[in-house]
Order: C-alpha cells, then structure tokens, then sequence
C-alpha cells in the first residue's frame, strides 16, 4: 500500500470528481470547524487537486465558505444535456441545516474563493434535519437523480434536469416506509443494475429498497436485530441482486451479503474482521471482488469478497503503534489542531475508492486528515490480480499461424488460422493441388506456357526439360525439344539441292574425285601387286587422293584402317568441321569432344550426345559440359545441361543465384516458392535425393518454415531436410502439431527430439562415497520396530543424521533387504534391543555400488534419495539394484510392539502400510509400494488386470463395409477385403478352406479393431503396405513387413497377424496358378 496523498487539518465529507479531465480532484465538505473557538458554525467547500498523476503536493483549486457544515456531499457529471452545460459536472452537498445545496465546480475553480452566489446554483430548504446520506444515481441515462436522506427519517428524489430549479419527490409513505420515518437515513445507495431501485439504511438497523417507478418500498432487510444502525450498504458492482450492509453494532461488526433473489431475512454470508463497530464501507467499482471498509476498532480492511476474507489492512500513521501509553508533553497538545495523535485516534470513519483512478482509495480520519491511497500492492495479495490490471481481450499467436483471443463480450475462446501472406498460400496451395494426382508432366506443361507467357525465357525452357526427363523416350524427345528431329532432317537431307552448283550439269563420273597421275596410278599398282596395301595408302594420301585412300585401307587391316582415319580426320577437319563428330564418336572420344566444344552451340553438343552416347555415358557428359558452359560464364544454359545429367547439387546453383536476385531488396516469399518448387518436381524426377546438397536443403528449411507459418503444416513437413538445430526444432514441432498424423507421413521415420535432456541441477547430487552408504537415526520410541523416514534429519549433503552413535552393520550375500516403500534410498530391516532402557548403537549400512549409467539424487523437498538413469531417462524411489544382500547381528527385542507382531506373521521382519491401514494412519502412506508378488500372501491386495473384450472374427462381408466406413483407413480395409474374397475360387481342398477361414477371421478382426482405434497408426501403415505389395505380385516385401510385425506386436496383435500370413501364402500361390495356366495357354 503506497500513500499517494495527504491533506492536513481538514475534518470533512468527500467526493471524487467523476470527470475524466479532472480525475485527480476531489471535493472536500467541511463537517467541523478548524478553529478551537464555540461561534463558528459555517462550513467551506473547496476542491483539492492530489496531483496524483503530476506528482505534485495537493493544492486548493477553488473554495467557497457555507453558512452550514457538510454532513454529506456527492458529485456527478449528470446527463448529457447537463454535462455539456457543466463541464465539471455538479456537486450537491447535504448541509446540517437540512438543506442541500447544489454548486457548480467549474465556477468555483474560475472565482476561487469567491462568494457564494457565482457558483451556488440553488438550494433545497427542509429543515427536517441534517442531510445524513446523500447519493448521485450513477447510471448515464438517470444520473441527474440526487437521493438524500436526512436525520429525521425523510427520504427526498430530486431530479436536476434544471439544477436551478430542483424538482423534488418523496417516495410513498405506506406501512413499509413507516418504520423508518422516524429513524435516521445512515446511507442512501442506488442499485448498479437497475436505474430506478435505490437502498437506505437506517439507525433502527432496517435496509429499505425502494421502486421508484413504483413509488414504494419493494422490500426490507432487517438486518440488525439488536436495533443497531445499519452503518452503511453498498451495491455490488456487477450484480444488481448482490447488496452488502455494514452494522454499527460494537458487539457483532459484521459486514452481511444478501441475495435478494434468494431470502430477504437471511443473509448469503457474513464477513466478520473488525475489532469495533463499522463506520463505512465502499465496493470497488473497478474490480467486483474487492471492497473496503473501516471501523471504530481502528481497523481499515480490504476484502475479498469472493473468499469472505480479509486481504490486508490500510496501516495508520505510525505503522500502528499505539502512543497512548507515552504521556502528553503537555496538557494544551491535546486540543491544539497540530497535536500529534495516536493511532487509536487516527481511527478512520470515510472510504471512498476513485471512479477514475483504479485502486486508487480516499480515507477520513478522525485525526483530521484527508489521505489518498493506493492499493494495487495488496490487492494482489489475494492471489490474483485485480480485474482492472487483467487485460479486457487478449490474443496470443501459436505456431501454425493459429491464433487464439477473447474478447470484452462473450465467454468463448475463439481459434483461427491467420495467413500472413495471402499470394503464398496460393501458390502452395495450387502447386499442392496439381500435384495430388502425381500428373508432373502436366504440371510442367502449365508452368512451361506460363512462364512463356510473360515473358520468362529460361523458365519456360526449364519446364521444357522438366516435362522431358518425366518422359520415357528421353533423349529422342529431347532431340526434338533441341530442334532436331530425325524425321524432318532425313527427309530435308534427301530434298537437298545445292543453289551454287547447277547439279544438271554434272554428269556422275563428274561428281566424284579428281582424276589421279599416271605415276600415281603406277605406283598404287605395284604396291597392290606385291600386296603391300599401305604403301599404296600412303601413295594416295600424299597426291590427295584421300577418298581412294580409305577404301585401300579398307582392306588392309584394322591397324591400317584406323591409322588412315587418324590421317584423313586430321588433315580434313579443318576444312569439314562436322569431321570432328564423326571422329570422336568413330574413337569413343565424346568427353574430349564435350569439353572443348564452342559454348555457343551447347544445344548441338547436347544434341550429339543423346545421339551417340551410351546410357552410362550420357548423365556424365551432360555434367561436363555443363562444367563447360560455367566455366563459359553461361551459368543458366549450364542449369539446363545439369537437369540432364539429373544433378541437383549443380543445378539447384542457378535457381539459388536467381533467389538471391529476387531477395537482395526484400523478402520475396514467391521466389521462395518457385526454388521449393523446382527442386521437389526435379527430385520426383528422378534426381538424387538421399542425401540434398546443405545449400539446397537450408533453402528448402527456409521455405517449410514460412509455409508452416501460414498453416500448411503437412507442406512444411515435406521440406525439412535440413540436419541443423533449428530444422531439427521444426520436425519436432510439427510432428506434435495438430497435423500430426499428415506430418508424421511426409516426415518419415518419428523425428529425433531436438534438445539433449540435462541434469539442470535441482538437486545435490551424491558423491561417490555417499551413494555407497546410509546412515540411520534409531528411533527413541520402544515400542516401534520399524524405521521410518520422520525419524531422521536430512543434511545438505545428502546423509541422514542423528544424534546416536553409529556401527556398521556387514552385508551378507544370502539375506535380501525388502524395500520399505517410505522413499529411502536403501531398505533397511532393522533390529532393536533394549538394554537397561536404552537402545543399543545405531547402525551404518553400507550398499552395493549402483549398476552402470544409474544416480543417486536428492529431493530438494522432500530430502528423500531417489535414483535417475541417465542414458533412458527412468527416474525411481527404489535402489535399481535386483538383490542386496546384508547380515544385521540378531538382537533380542524385549517388548515386541504391534508393528512387531505385524512383521512376525510374514516371517521377515518387513512391514508395509500397503496392506496395513493403521501404520498408514499412523506414519502417512507416502507412495509406498509393495515388494511382493505372492497374491496368497495374507494382507497383500492384488488387483486383476482388466483383459479387454474379444473381438468377433465372424466375416461378414457386409457389416465389414460399414466397419470400414467409419475408419480412418476405409482405402485400406477396402482393399484388404478385395484380397481376401478373391481367394474363394482357390480354396478347393480342406486346407485351403481351413486357412481361407483363418484369413477371414483374420480381416474381421483386423478391421473391426482398426474401428475401435485399437490398431497404431504405424502398424496399420505396415499393413497398407503389406496390402500394396500383394496386389503389386510383390510377395517377397509382404512377407517381410510381415515378419517385422509379428518380431515387435505379436503379443498384442496375435489374433489376426496368424491370418495374415495365411493371406500372403495363398495369394502368391494364386498368382503362380494364375502364370502357370496362361503359359499352358501360349
């Protein structure tokens, strides 16, 4: 609690200002005089600024002098036809005279303290007493209704449509209200809910609500029966059936709760904390649960109405110390206004919260003093926050772009999708939507025209080759694709008219070579005389005769053969350069020929290379001239010769030079899409994708995680290929998301969790030399023989101490130690002697060390040892040891006691409050467990497992339909049942019918356990593949998804796996029946 303002030496009623321009300001009714002298009777209002807000001291910003003193005083902005002509609103000010006075604040901050007549707009004269309880109706629509109650009894409505001239209305005075016409109107309260109901409380204890509409009283709480004042009532905030009274009554300050729907002479609750009558009390207008009130015991309470309970008190002045006890320096301290006071004198008798400023409270004091308070820092001392610190709506964003929010109005939490970038979703989802039916080809026609049709030439080209590679007569379309079919050049080649030479004139002997010399011909003809055929190649080489040379060599061997080749291609490739081509694929040179071909004719190269190459050769050579255009700087024609040779590390280089482009000003999520896009129809054509290059797969992490914000969580998970940290977080997250069972397909295996499970240190651990040993306090009560954990003291190191002295007890390897179940970290059986009444020394017990990769712990709460295995994450109360043995010396127990005897019937010492409720109730069953199994052991509670229901294996093909309708899996069950009815016309013998039926039964339990989603999901999968490769003829797969099944979830899935292995055999067997009559057909 912080007090944010003080004014001194004033004894007055007061008033918030309701005016939001002016929230800090409060009005200040003078109900005592300020000197010490008997003929004063005047009074003064004046208007203090707190500075709250500007953190400024309280100042007087107007003031006016009153021939009365305030008994009551009210503020309100009025209506809105009032409120525009007061722009401070009016203040009615209940005067002991009897009158009321209505003043305008504005006027009386211009004038300052000016006289009466600037700002007082006029006055109710009735002189029936002193106006004791005055309140504005605090609803827009009525708040120019002013309620006042006088000492006399009287109750007066007056309504301020004309603050100059009052109209004034005295509800009826029938049976109900004659009972309190005479008693004094302690407060006057309007309900918060309804406009025309208001409350008043009386000094004979009865609180009256009255109908105005009515004009009568509607009903009466008798709320004090000892005949004391009702003190004050309030309202609740936000429920207008909800009414609090505060009693007077010294023996019996109680602050009592009605609901007026439920009795009118009972109250809901009662809230009981004062040490003294109540003075006032005020609910919070902000926040429902909290109200404030203060009495003569000195007390000033903030409540918790929803508990019924204090939260906290308002301190006094001197943080409550009662100076009573110290004596006055003099007697004339006493009655100066400066005196100091004590806390008993500082006893409050006002409370007002703030309409404006939440958890900001006013307090009056009878020491004089006006304090503001704030009271945000108790108030959360309920537990929860105050309503005006909780948010009116709230939104909060998940992954998966969901988002969740309330708002002001309704109790629903409402969840939505929300998509950031709306061109995005688009193009995922259009791209998702074509390829659902596997037709790339289709695809990559569409993007081919696309991209064509604004202008895009490499990716026009690029959907080209994409469209080529999901072909089956690849290169010859790519042949085509290049612009070189082989149809159009035979045909163009046989049409082939040379314009420079007129062919008309040559005759065929013409056509061919030159002729050759006559010493040329001798010489060839004695060379082929003596059969010596390359010297007649050589002879026809060096007089040009090339073409006469070929042919000899012809004859002459391979050697020959080839060397005249070499000789020809050398000499005439520079003047026929298609020479080159014919040699290098006459030698098997295509590498050669690709890397140093001209850049600029990579179309014909590629060309030559469908044409010549090997289907092992052609991927190779594709790269290589690929690395040839790149190191041409034709790095995009490169691209097209690496989708080729189907290398997505070399290919996918390009598309990242053209995404890096596209993103070097903004973020382009489109260009994103189209990388994404490129690499995952690449990859379904047939590219390597076991292993993506790190630049491609970061990309693709990249991507999954923009799309995955937009809400396509199963496009996401196709994506995350990437090994790094945060794909790795990505994977995890999506395979818990809502589309877990879509992602977990697309995602594969069940991903690995992304963080590394640590020891954050909660607790000490053990040393080494403390896991190996307890130590054990005896207990100093005789009459138990069993130890438990309440008898020892826990220190910081992990060890159990007391104040005996201590022996080692040996271990032995014939005597089991039982668990006791109390959270120890041994089990201990313990022997006690009494020895001149005494015990004898405590005992050490020493343990075997902890099995490998197992460590003992300490609970931080509890003290108790408990063991965590750190490679499998098992935690356990229990030592992880299968058997410790130990030898404990034999001693004679005097007096056995009850636990004793428990412990002698089983025969070992050890008992257990598992089956025993008296030492439960005696030492707390705190998570014991029974070390047992024997079910006929006395005492021991067995609980039978619950064994489901069978299920039927009746085949009704039917009933199975419908079964498979209401799965998941319908596609599954449905080709399931295909199988099996088609192995009918087979099952001829009575084997075959025996297993026919083992097949059947198998398919109905299968299914009908799928219905009752008895079947995981990965078993069922295993299955659908298993169904898959049977109607492939792939018996070999189907009998080893089989075996793997029957090795992991035999036990659980025995009644219809035995079955299923009947359905493979007789399926293959089918199928062979099926070959062997079609071949006797041929």
């Amino acid at each position: 609690m912080t007090k944010v303002a003080q004014i001194e030496d004033r004894g007055a009623a007061v008033a918030w200002s309701p005016v939001g321009d002016h929230a800090d300001v409060i009005a200040l009714g003078a109900k005592e005089s300020g000197s010490t002298g008997f003929d004063d009777y005047g009074g003064e209002l004046e208007l203090f600024d707190l500075g709250i807000t500007s953190a400024t001291k309280p100042a007087v910003i107007g003031s006016v002098k009153t021939t009365s003193r305030f008994s009551s005083i009210g503020w309100t902005t009025g209506t809105n036809a009032l409120s525009s002509s007061f722009s401070m609103g009016i203040i009615a000010g209940g005067m002991d005279n009897g009158a009321v006075n209505i003043y305008n604040p504005a006027k009386l901050v211009e004038g300052g303290a000016s006289d009466t007549n600037s700002c007082l707009l006029s006055s109710i004269e009735r002189k029936n007493g002193a106006i004791s309880a005055l309140q504005f109706n605090p609803h827009a629509s009525s708040a120019n209704l002013l309620a006042t109650g006088s000492s006399s009894g009287e109750i007066l409505i007056t309504s301020l449509d004309n603050p100059d001239q009052p109209t004034v209305t005295i509800p009826s005075s029938g049976d109900a209200a004659s009972a309190v016409s005479t008693a004094e109107i302690t407060q006057m309260a309007w309900n918060t809910e309804v406009p025309h109901i208001v409350a008043s409380g009386a000094g004979n204890g009865i609180a009256t609500i009255w109908d105005l509409r009515q004009n009568k009283p509607w009903c009466e709480l008798r709320c004090e029966v000892s005949g004391a004042a009702v003190a004050d009532l309030a309202w609740n905030p936000s429920n207008g059936m909800h009414l609090i009274t505060a009693s007077s009554d010294d023996r019996n300050p109680v602050l009592k709760m009605w609901d007026l729907r439920a009795s009118m002479s009972m109250p809901l609750a009662t809230m009981e904390g004062h040490l003294g009558g109540i003075l006032s009390i005020d609910w919070c207008p902000h926040d429902d649960s909290l109200l404030l009130s203060c009495g003569k015991g000195g007390r000033t309470i903030l409540w918790d109405v929803h508990t019924l309970k204090p939260i906290a008190d308002l301190p006094n002045d001197g943080d409550g110390v009662d100076n009573l006890a110290s004596p006055a320096r003099n007697s004339s301290e006493l009655y100066t206004a400066n005196s100091g006071l004590t806390s008993s004198q500082q006893k409050r008798n006002d409370v007002k919260w703030s309409p404006l400023r939440k958890g900001v409270v006013s307090t009056c004091s009878f020491d004089r003093k006006v304090q503001a308070h704030s009271v945000i820092g108790i108030a959360t001392k309920s537990g929860r926050p105050p309503k005006w610190m909780k948010p009116a709506s709230g939104v909060s964003c998940g992954f998966g772009g969901s988002i969740v929010s309330f708002g002001t109005t309704g109790k629903q939490v409402a969840i939505s999708n929300h998509v950031e970038e709306t061109e995005l979703k688009e193009a995922v989802y259009g791209f998702e939507s074509a390829i659902a039916n596997g037709d790339y080809v289709g695809f990559c026609a569409k993007q081919a025209v696309s991209a064509a049709s604004v202008g895009d030439a490499y990716d026009a080209e690029l959907w080209g080759f994409m469209q080529i590679l999901f072909g089956e007569n690849t290169r010859h379309n790519l042949l085509n694709y290049l612009g070189f079919e082989p149809e159009d050049i035979a045909r163009k080649a046989s049409d082939f008219n040379d314009d420079e030479i007129d062919m008309s004139t040559l005759s065929l002997e013409s056509k061919g070579t030159l002729p050759m010399s006559k010493k040329v011909e001798d010489a060839v003809s004695k060379a082929l005389f003596v059969g010596n055929f390359e010297a007649a190649v050589e002879c026809c080489i060096r007089s040009g005769n090339l073409a006469d040379a070929l042919v000899l060599a012809s004859c002459g061997g391979a050697e020959l053969w080839a060397k005249t080749q070499s000789q020809y291609f050398a000499s005439e490739t520079g003047k026929r350069p298609f020479l080159s081509i014919v040699s290098a694929v006459m030698h098997n040179k295509l590498d050669e020929f690709t890397a140093s071909s001209y850049p600029s004719s990579w179309a014909e190269t590629l060309a030559i290379l469908c044409t010549y190459s090997t289907e092992q050769e052609f991927r190779p050579l594709c790269e290589t001239l690929g690395d040839r255009l790149v190191s041409a700087g034709d790095t995009a024609n490169a691209s097209l010769c690496y989708l080729c040779a189907l290398n997505l590390d070399k290919a996918s280089q390009y598309w990242e030079y053209q995404l890096n482009g596209a993103r070097s000003s903004s973020e382009n999520y489109l260009a994103l899409h189209s990388f994404a896009v490129k690499v995952a129809v690449f990859m379904q054509a047939g590219a390597q994708n076991d292993q993506l290059p790190m630049h491609v797969s970061n990309i693709l992490f990249q991507y999954a995680k923009v799309v995955s914000e937009q809400g396509f969580l199963s496009s996401a998970a196709k994506y995350c290929w990437s090994s790094s940290q945060e794909c790795k977080e990505l994977r995890d997250r999506l395979y818990r998301s809502k589309d877990t069972q879509l992602c977990t397909i697309a995602l594969g295996p069940i991903p690995e969790f992304p963080f590394a499970y640590v020891n954050v240190g909660v607790a000490p651990i053990l040393s080494q030399a403390a896991s190996q040993k307890v130590l054990v306090q005896p207990s100093s009560n005789t009459n138990h023989n069993s130890y438990t954990p309440s008898q020892a003291q826990t220190t910081n190191n992990g060890y159990t101490s007391g104040a005996g002295i201590y022996q080692t007890v040996s271990q032995s390897n014939n005597q089991q130690m039982p668990s006791t179940g109390y959270g120890t970290n041994t089990s201990i059986q313990k022997h006690d002697s009494e020895v001149n009444g005494q015990y004898g020394k405590s005992q050490q017990i020493s343990q075997m060390p902890l099995p490998s990769g197992w460590t003992a712990l300490q609970d931080p709460a509890s003290g108790r040892t408990y063991y965590a295995n750190s490679s499998t994450g098992e935690t356990t109360w229990e030592i992880p040891v299968s058997q410790i043995s130990a030898t404990v010396s034999p001693q004679i127990n005097a007096t056995p006691s009850k636990t004793a005897m428990l412990a002698s019937k089983y025969g070992d010492g050890f008992v257990t409050s598992a089956s025993h409720p008296e030492l439960a109730a005696q030492y707390g069953n705190v998570g014991t467990s029974n070390p047992y199994t024997d079910s006929a052991r006395p005492g021991t509670a067995v609980v039978n497992k619950v064994q489901k229901p069978p299920v039927s294996g009746t085949f009704n093909l039917k009933k199975l339909a419908q079964v498979a309708d209401s799965t998941n899996y319908k596609p599954l069950v449905d080709d399931l049942l295909v199988c099996v009815t088609s192995l009918a016309d087979i099952a001829v013998g009575p084997s075959e019918k025996k297993q026919l039926a083992e097949v059947q039964k198998a398919a109905a339990i299968f299914s009908k356990r799928l219905a009752q989603v008895d079947v995981p999901t990965d078993v069922a999968d295993k299955v659908g593949q298993i169904v898959a490769a049977l109607k492939n003829n792939d018996f070999l797969t189907a009998t080893g998804v089989h075996t793997s099944l029957v090795n992991t979830v035999w036990k659980q899935h025995k009644d219809w796996l035995k079955g299923l292995k009947f359905l493979i055999q007789m399926t293959s067997k089918s199928n062979h029946n099926a070959r062997t009559q079609g071949q006797w057909a041929m």
